[in-house]
């Protein structure tokens, strides 16, 4: 067991120090909002945070740390970085989910507490199509149970209809008598999906009002949740949204827990999804938080840390000026804007810089990401081509990075790693802690050796399997549900909140396997396959939204003109924050690329382009001494007349 620390003996776990206002938060003993810029180490103070209450018993045995993140990889990156700086006994009291993990969780283990109105069935469907759907489900809503009609429902736009009616607010017990057709049309639904459809249709955002219901109604498990957690941590809170608020507030405002709340409004950008403007103040004044503001950016090279300065000013012209760490004083830093005269031109640019940055400047492919607005099949394709022409693998990685965050992916994806290498440190150490969790053994005591011999034996078994296995989905999912067998499906989906119920692990299963088999039918073995999926040796692509909490030493960004980034117009501030968080990925180089002609995204007709609108934009960075550059394509000069063939 590990020795507990007075308070006044703790010192940073990893690192050499923390500065001021990063150790007045991971010391505090009140609730804390936290404005942390890019790359000023919020997952670091979380830890270090965590590191500090648990060593020095300020949350002692057995209450618990709950940290609520509203991605996975986020959730997962703080969980590994609490278990490096504690320890596995002390990170075991330390609870990193998602808002949907702990809203499904609650859910999950309270299903009976909620009233029949509001009651799904045990065994629910997670849907997470409502939202594309509301047109039909609207449409069909009308039946002879209730007095709605067809022209009421045309009345209702359905694009609003689903954040600003249906899950605007906390869920009512029981229902009030509705004083328009859109609240009589929300109720309706509500009965629809939940009490009507067997089993009963569910998304995770109305899991997270059912979830609030079921704290809301019920003293006995609202005290117990409070009993469970001392202290709470809640990261990227400028993407909070209502649902994310109430359910919080419901749960822990007046009660002794201690609350953190960490992010930065000025990389606000999941409005469009329902993020709370001025949650900061609601927080400080509802929660009686002290304010603390990091300073120093860790991440980028003092060039990029002096450009990030005239962006925050345009957001913020309070907002105190960033300051670069001395471990990043060495990097020389650069921005550049490089302007093509068609989409080809700067495919074939970018290849070849990709491609230099690789082979002669030494970095990894995963070093280097290639960032759009929106739609990056559409943006990227011709690079993704230009870039396997010099035999250099990138994928687009939207959709892989939740799926391989998810536990139930990395565990599986750990036995398969061992089977095919052996005991690789960081895969074993991953099965490992499932194994060990889920069967209850404790890696200090004499039976971990029996439990490592098993978990050996199974996984030369599992070699063995692969050996033999089609590159088929149906196959790999029985190989994949072998692993699971071993471990034990049930107390591992018991042990993971979001599995508890519902289809949600067996869809991530078949995902898995899906992508599995898959990368299997592109590759000549399972290794290969294997870190095919992973991503190893492949450039990243994704949109900025998927980039967010990530940092690459290199970042291009695809397409800085007004049909890429199309709603400025409307959200000027959004948009400028969203390129913030574009820019700030990077820790060393940025590119953004402008072409003169692109394929129009709904067609293939190659159109010109324009930066009218976001010109804001180029003004910042002009500002910032930020220069642009011309392409012209090696044969693109001049030719006679008499040369050109007819």
């Amino acid at each position: 067991m590990s020795r507990l620390l007075n308070p006044s003996e703790w010192q940073p776990e990893g690192i050499r120090c923390l500065e001021p206002a990063a150790e007045s938060a991971v010391k505090s003993l009140t609730n804390t909002l936290v404005v942390a810029g890019p790359g000023a180490g919020k997952t670091e103070l979380l830890a270090q945070r965590a590191c500090y209450l648990l060593k020095t018993a300020l949350c002692p045995h057995p209450r618990r740390i709950l940290a609520i993140s509203l991605k996975r990889d986020a959730a997962k990156n703080l969980r590994e970085r609490v278990k490096l700086r504690c320890g596995d006994e002390l990170a075991r009291r330390f609870d990193s989910l998602t808002f949907d993990a702990f809203s499904k969780g609650l859910l999950d283990r309270f299903h009976n507490a909620l009233p029949d109105t509001y009651r799904p069935t045990q065994e629910y469907q997670l849907n997470f199509d409502f939202e594309r759907r509301m047109r039909n489900l609207l449409d069909t809503l009308p039946s002879p149970e209730n007095t709605l009609t067809l022209a009421q429902m045309a009345t209702i736009g359905d694009r609003d209809f689903y954040r600003d009616h249906f899950l605007a607010a906390p869920l009512a017990v029981p229902p009030a008598a509705p004083s328009s057709v859109t609240q009589a049309a929300a109720q309706e639904l509500w009965k629809r999906l939940v009490r009507t459809e067997r089993p009963s249709q569910l998304d995770f955002r109305m899991i997270g009002r059912l979830a609030e219901l079921i704290l809301r109604q019920n003293e006995s498990i609202l005290n117990a949740l409070r009993a469970t957690y001392s202290f709470v941590f809640l990261d990227e809170f400028q993407d909070t949204t209502n649902i994310h608020y109430d359910l919080t507030a419901t749960a822990f405002k007046d009660s002794k827990a201690i609350m953190t709340a960490v992010g930065d409004d000025k990389q606000r950008i999941m409005g469009w999804a329902g993020a709370l403007q001025g949650i900061f103040k609601q927080f400080s004044d509802e929660f009686d938080a002290t304010p603390e503001s990091l300073r120093i950016n860790h991440r980028s090279a003092p060039e990029l840390v002096r450009i990030q300065h005239y962006l925050i000013h345009a957001l913020d012209p309070t907002a105190p000026i960033p300051e670069h760490s001395a471990e990043k004083a060495h990097l020389e830093g650069e921005c550049r804007v490089v302007v093509y005269p068609d989409h080809e031109a700067e495919a074939g640019h970018v290849g070849e810089m990709v491609a230099e940055w690789i082979h002669q400047d030494g970095l990894r492919p995963r070093d280097i990401c290639l960032l759009t607005r929106q739609t990056p099949d559409h943006y990227t394709k011709p690079i993704t081509e230009a870039l396997r022409a010099r035999s250099i693998k990138s994928r687009v990685e939207n959709d892989l990075q939740d799926l391989l965050a998810e536990p139930l992916t990395m565990t599986l994806l750990a036995f398969v790693r061992i089977a095919l290498m052996g005991r690789c440190p960081d895969a074993w150490g991953v099965a490992r802690s499932a194994y060990f969790d889920v069967q209850g053994i404790d890696p200090d005591d004499a039976e971990a050796s029996d439990g490592e011999r098993a978990l050996t034996s199974h996984c030369e078994l599992l070699a063995q399997t692969l050996g033999t296995t089609l590159a088929d989905e149906e196959a790999v999912k029985s190989v994949l549900s072998k692993v699971m067998e071993f471990i034990g499906p049930e107390v591992f989906r018991n042990h993971h909140p979001q599995y508890r119920r519902g289809n949600f692990y067996e869809e991530t299963l078949i995902n898995c396997a899906r992508r599995f088999a898959e990368s299997r039918q592109e590759t000549s073995n399972w290794l290969e396959a294997l870190d095919d999926l992973e991503g190893k040796d492949s450039v990243p692509i994704m949109t900025i939204h998927k980039s967010k909490g990530l940092e690459y030493h290199t970042i291009v960004f695809i397409g800085l003109e007004d049909s890429a980034l199309w709603s400025f117009r409307r959200a000027p501030v959004d948009e400028t924050c969203a390129f913030f968080v574009a820019f700030s990925r990077a820790i060393a180089r940025v590119i953004f690329t402008f072409s003169e002609m692109r394929p129009d995204r709904r067609s293939a007709n190659v159109e010109a382009q324009s930066r009218n609108a976001i010109d804001s934009l180029y003004t910042l960075l002009r500002q910032a001494g930020v220069t642009e550059e011309n392409y012209q394509p090696p044969d693109a000069a001049q030719t006679d007349d008499s040369e050109v063939p007819f």
